[in-house]
C-alpha cells in the first residue's frame, strides 16, 4: 500500500503546481492584483548517508559511523502574490520544479542520481528581510548503480535504478536586497522503490542545506496581512483506487541468477473508503477503510518448468482488511495524507 500512496502523492503534488488555475476561487481577487512573480535558485546540500543497512555500513571508511555525500540542485519557482486563499493561508508560499544530483563519497557504487521533483516552500513566521520556513519535495530519482546478482550483488539498498525522491525540512532565510535572498537549513531525504522490486532497505540522509535564491521579475515582493472569512466544517466521503505490481526475488537454487533476479511479479490492487470531517482551511481528520488483494501475502515461490512462479492459492488468501485514521494536510488542490493502519488477513 505503501508505494501506491507514494505514487498517488507524487501526481497530486505535481498536479497541485501546473493544474492551480484550474478550480475556482473562494474569495473574490484583489482589485490591485499583481502578476506573477518568478525565481531561480541554486541549493547545495551537504551531509551523511544514515547507516541504516548492512550495505551502507560496508561502503563507509570513515571512522565516524556515517558516509559523506554532496548535492546539488538548481530550481525554478513561483512566488505567490496572495490572489488565492490558500496563498494568504500560507503565508505567501514559493512552488516549483528542480533538478536534483548527488555524489557520494563513500559510496561509489551507489551511482550519481538525478532526481527531478516538484517542491513547496512556506513560512512558519516572517519578520521585515527574515523568515523561518518549511518545505516538501516530492519527485522521481534515476541513474542509480542499482543491486546486480554478479556487477553489484551487495547494494540491498535500492535494487533499481528508478526511485521515489522526499526532501523534508526546515530553513532560515535572509533577504539581501530587493533581487536576492541567501538561506541555510537542515533537512531529511528518503530515496525508495516502495518495493516495487526488492531488495529495497531504502536510502536515507540529513543535511545542511545553502541556498541562493534571485528574483527574476522586476517588481519587489509585496506581503499583505491576509483576511479570511470564518470556516464552516463540513462532512466528505472519500473513495479511491490503486493498483500495482511487488516483485518478489527468488532466493532458492537451481536457476541461473538472471531468473533468480528476476523473481516474481505479484498484482496487487484495493479500494479505500474515508470519512473525512474538514475542521478547517488546512485540515481534515478522518477514519477509512482499506480493501486490498495482494498476489504475493501468503504465496511462495517453486520451480515450475525450471523458472520460479508462484503458488496458487485460493483468492481469500490474498486479501487483507485495513482500518486507520487519518490526517490530511490542505493546500489548494494537493493534499497530504497521514494514517497508521490496523490490518487483518484472511
Amino acid at each position: 500500500m505503501m508505494r501506491c500512496f507514494v505514487l498517488f502523492l507524487i501526481v497530486n503534488f505535481w498536479a497541485a503546481i501546473f493544474l492551480n488555475s484550474a478550480l475556482g476561487e473562494i474569495i473574490a481577487h484583489d482589485s490591485l492584483s499583481q502578476k506573477s512573480l518568478f525565481k531561480a535558485e541554486f541549493r547545495v546540500d551537504i551531509g551523511n548517508i544514515l547507516p541504516t543497512n548492512d550495505f551502507v555500513k560496508s561502503q563507509n571508511t570513515d571512522g565516524d559511523g556515517l558516509a559523506h555525500y554532496q548535492a546539488y540542485s538548481l530550481r525554478f519557482a513561483r512566488q505567490t502574490i496572495g490572489d488565492k486563499l490558500w496563498e494568504k493561508l500560507y503565508g505567501y508560499p514559493v512552488y516549483g520544479v528542480g533538478i536534483y544530483t548527488a555524489y557520494f563519497k563513500n559510496t561509489p557504487k551507489l551511482g550519481n542520481p538525478i532526481a527531478v521533483y516538484g517542491f513547496f516552500n512556506a513560512p512558519f513566521y516572517r519578520l521585515n528581510k527574515w523568515s523561518l520556513n518549511y518545505e516538501l519535495g516530492l519527485g522521481l530519482t534515476f541513474n542509480w548503480n542499482s543491486y546486480d546478482p554478479v556487477k553489484n550483488p551487495n547494494n540491498i539498498a535500492l535494487s533499481a535504478d528508478k526511485s521515489v525522491y522526499i526532501d523534508a525540512g526546515v530553513s532560515l532565510k535572509y533577504k539581501l536586497n530587493n533581487k536576492m535572498a541567501l538561506g541555510i537549513g537542515y533537512g531529511f531525504t528518503h530515496f525508495s522503490n516502495g518495493a516495487i522490486k526488492l531488495p529495497n532497505k531504502g536510502l536515507n540522509s540529513t543535511s545542511a542545506k545553502i541556498n541562493l535564491t534571485y528574483l527574476l521579475s522586476n517588481r519587489p515582493e509585496i506581503f499583505h496581512s491576509p483576511v479570511v472569512q470564518p470556516f464552516r466544517p463540513f462532512y466528505e466521503w472519500s473513495i479511491s483506487g490503486y493498483g500495482g505490481v511487488r516483485n518478489m526475488l527468488y532466493l532458492g537454487s537451481g536457476v541461473s541468477q538472471s531468473a533468480a533476479m528476476k523473481g516474481v511479479n505479484y498484482t496487487v490492487y484495493g479500494i479505500n473508503n474515508t470519512l473525512n470531517k474538514q475542521i478547517d482551511y488546512k485540515s481534515k481528520i478522518g477514519i477509512g477503510i482499506t480493501m486490498e488483494f495482494n498476489g504475493s501475502q501468503n504465496s511462495q515461490i517453486v520451480l515450475e518448468g525450471g523458472s520460479p512462479d508462484a503458488t496458487d492459492l485460493p483468492f481469500t488468501q490474498h486479501l487483507a482488511f485495513s482500518v486507520y485514521p487519518s490526517y490530511e494536510l490542505v493546500i489548494h488542490k494537493l493534499s497530504l495524507i497521514f494514517s497508521q493502519d490496523f490490518t487483518s488477513t484472511e
